[in-house]
């Protein structure tokens, strides 16, 4: 064979093997995704976290119900305010544990002794919360009482209700010594119908400084910061001790539909824990408007996945938030 043909044919054999080559090889593509689907959430105790135990040990001889005015708190009906202790007893049936709490308006001293004391009466259903006014002289020393001397697991404020900077000097104080006891604290992060209430304070948006200075502090949104559940969800996502709690939604079922509609987007329907707002809800009546929700889930608009919607029903928020109850 002359050295042309020689050639000719190592020529033919390479491009043969080019050839096969070119039919075998991958297409050119781009950074490559890996879709995410979100684990099943495990279904833990059912834990009502936001309780105001108003009753009377009595049964009334007739029910008083909250007043019906332009502005009331539910638009759809009115809620009994003199319910009993065996009404409360049975609204708490429908939940494993039960957070009761109060707003202080005062220092708190008399609130914190009668949620230690309601505890101590239903220890296996009751878990205590109490509540100090950051803006009064001694707030320190009676959170550091509730904590050491009447065994409160956690403590509510509300800067609009108790009219304080949620970044204030003596917010702070307290702030500081939650945090290092690791005691959570539910902050009110909703609108109001009080004329006198400072609603600025109460945007979720304005306790992003603290979850920032306080960064080991666990922080629950009450009400799911309506009708700022978009800052709400948001917050929650930046900082990895912010919780929602979502009482006093289900009446207004379509916001919460929508609210529950941004935290899938945004990947925070794991950090939603349940609450109710007694009186002002029941634990049955919440449950049933969550299930409800997807009577929206029409004409395109998508459903929320049944998982999570029970996950929300059956987060453990004790567990979540370190409490041993």
């Amino acid at each position: 064979m002359t050295r042309r043909k020689l050639l000719q044919a190592g020529a033919g054999l390479l491009a043969g093997r080019a050839g096969v080559g070119r039919l075998t090889a991958s297409p050119p593509q781009g950074r490559e995704f890996r879709p995410y689907t979100p684990p099943s959430p495990p279904k833990g105790r059912i834990i009502d976290i936001h309780v105001h135990p108003w009753f009377q040990d009595a049964k009334p001889p007739e029910a008083k119900f909250s007043e019906r005015a332009w502005n009331s708190s539910r638009p759809d009906g009115d809620f009994q305010m003199n319910a009993s202790w065996e009404q409360f007893q049975y609204d708490m049936g429908a939940v494993d544990k039960a957070v009761v709490l109060h707003v202080a308006r005062d220092l708190g001293t008399k609130g914190n002794d009668e949620m230690a004391a309601l505890a101590k009466r239903w220890p296996e259903k009751l878990v205590p919360f109490g509540s100090v006014n950051p803006t009064l002289p001694g707030a320190l020393e009676e959170f550091q009482r509730g904590v050491k001397e009447l065994g409160l697991k956690g403590f509510k404020l509300s800067p609009i209700y108790q009219k304080f900077d949620p970044m204030s000097a003596e917010a702070a104080r307290i702030y500081s010594q939650a945090q290092e006891w690791g005691i959570p604290l539910i902050f009110h992060t909703a609108t109001a119908q009080a004329p006198d209430v400072p609603l600025k304070w109460a945007n979720p948006l304005l306790f992003d400084d603290v979850a920032y200075a306080f960064p080991r502090l666990k922080i629950i949104m009450a009400h799911f910061g309506h009708p700022w559940q978009r800052e709400c969800t948001v917050m929650a996502r930046k900082h990895p001790n912010v919780y929602i709690e979502l009482s006093a939604n289900f009446y207004r079922p379509f916001e919460l539909y929508q609210a529950l509609q941004l935290a899938l987007g945004w990947g925070q329907t794991g950090k939603i824990l349940l609450g109710t707002d007694w009186p002002v809800t029941t634990a049955r009546e919440t449950m049933a408007g969550l299930r409800g929700l997807n009577q929206f889930a029409k004409g395109g608009n998508p459903r929320i996945p049944d998982d999570v919607i029970e996950g929300i029903i059956h987060r453990d928020a004790l567990q979540i938030l370190e409490i041993d109850a």
